[in-house]
């Protein structure tokens, strides 16, 4: 009888770690997106080249997706990871912005 019961507790308790696991594992890809995305928007306001932002991004956020825009005198980096999908977990996008007053020259 203690078996039957242990069988069914870990049932229950299986897809509880395994959200919490993604949930941790999100967390820590987004504090990594907005880093990645912050440090872009501050090379992009000192005049590095897009080339040079990309690399950079690219670099410390692996798999990442970069989109680079220049907002009146802003800076902007827009930084984006697609995450989960394995099994019956859902496929979501994980996305970090930074914006940054260009600097004068």
């Amino acid at each position: 009888m203690v078996t039957a019961e242990f069988a069914v507790g870990i049932l229950a308790v299986i897809p509880i770690v395994l959200s919490l696991t993604l949930l941790v594992a999100a967390a820590a890809v987004q504090v990594q997106v907005l880093e990645a995305a912050r440090t872009g928007a501050r090379m992009l306001a000192r005049g590095d080249t897009e080339e040079a932002v990309r690399a950079q991004v690219m670099g410390a956020a692996p798999g990442t997706q970069v989109q680079i825009n220049e907002v009146d005198e802003n800076a902007e980096v827009i930084v984006s990871r697609p995450m989960g999908g394995l099994g019956v977990l859902p496929e979501f996008t994980i996305a970090g912005t930074a914006r940054t007053p260009a600097e004068r020259r």
